[in-house]
């Protein structure tokens, strides 16, 4: 394969710890990653797969990053990436997608939850086409952020939350390399939100993370004005959109003891 995700760096941002006086705060940023955020780790899986068990089409529902990436890392294949976005989807986003992708279709996803097989019928064309949904369901694949930060052993883990699907991968990682890590989601109060990657009317992951919740583990949510603000300070000394640089505002309100090793998530810079 052409791109390769993963293995992205993690950084100690002297700025962001004085402004939270804290003494171990990193910064893992995924925005290097090839297409510039962490969906580029579950793109990569899924074309992979898809190539293996000849597949023709690949659909989902995005708000543009998954989108993206999904499309450019099937680029060169005979994959064929269609996604369904919501028909208010800002037009500079909606244009970043069509040029991509095989097809881009609008439809209302307010008022209308799709399930997996809507989703295909979609995408199909012909009766003889193999069309996989890969809306949901690669979680496994945010395991890998913790195999790379293992060593660290933080006592938090901050990432933004969406779905939910990086936030229970992350969670397996941390049962699976046994580490003693809080894992804090981060999300928004309001829906829609100037954090507009993170809001979903549906998630096959609600069950799952209720079980999490039971754990010392949780998620935040911020109110509009924290998020604006939040991001107003963090774009000036990292690559981030508002849905990524989320992670830093819930820090002035965690228990946290200054000596404690934080690793916050930058899921990604946007495609703005």
């Amino acid at each position: 394969m052409k791109y390769k995700s993963g293995n992205t760096p993690l950084i100690k941002e002297e700025y962001f710890c004085k402004k939270f006086g804290l003494t171990n705060l990193f910064i893992k940023d995924e925005s290097k990653n090839p297409f510039g955020t962490y969906k580029d780790r579950r793109s990569e899986a899924i074309v992979k797969k898809a190539l293996d068990e000849h597949i023709d089409k690949l659909a989902l529902i995005t708000s543009g990053n998954a989108g993206v990436s999904l499309a450019k890392f099937a680029n060169g294949s005979n994959l064929k990436v269609v996604c369904i976005v919501d028909k208010k989807l800002p037009a500079t986003i909606y244009k970043k997608l069509v040029a991509v992708c095989y097809k881009v279709i609008r439809v209302d996803l307010l008022s209308h939850i799709l399930k997996p097989e809507e989703i295909i019928s979609l995408a199909r064309e012909t009766d003889e086409e193999v069309i996989w949904d890969v809306t949901n369901g690669w979680h496994e694949v945010y395991e890998n952020i913790i195999k790379e930060i293992k060593d660290s052993r933080p006592n938090f883990l901050i990432t933004p939350v969406g779905s939910g699907e990086a936030f229970v991968g992350l969670f397996n990682g941390i049962k699976k390399y046994k580490l003693d890590t809080t894992l804090i989601g981060v999300a928004p109060k309001s829906c829609p939100s100037f954090a507009d990657k993170l809001h979903t009317h549906w998630t096959p992951y609600t069950s799952k993370m209720k079980s999490i919740f039971w754990r010392k583990h949780k998620v935040v949510r911020l109110s509009e004005e924290t998020i604006k603000q939040t991001y107003s300070l963090a774009k000036k000394h990292v690559k981030c959109e508002p849905s990524s640089a989320i992670v830093f505002g819930v820090l002035p309100d965690l228990k946290i003891k200054k000596e404690d090793k934080i690793i916050v998530i930058n899921s990604g810079k946007g495609l703005l």
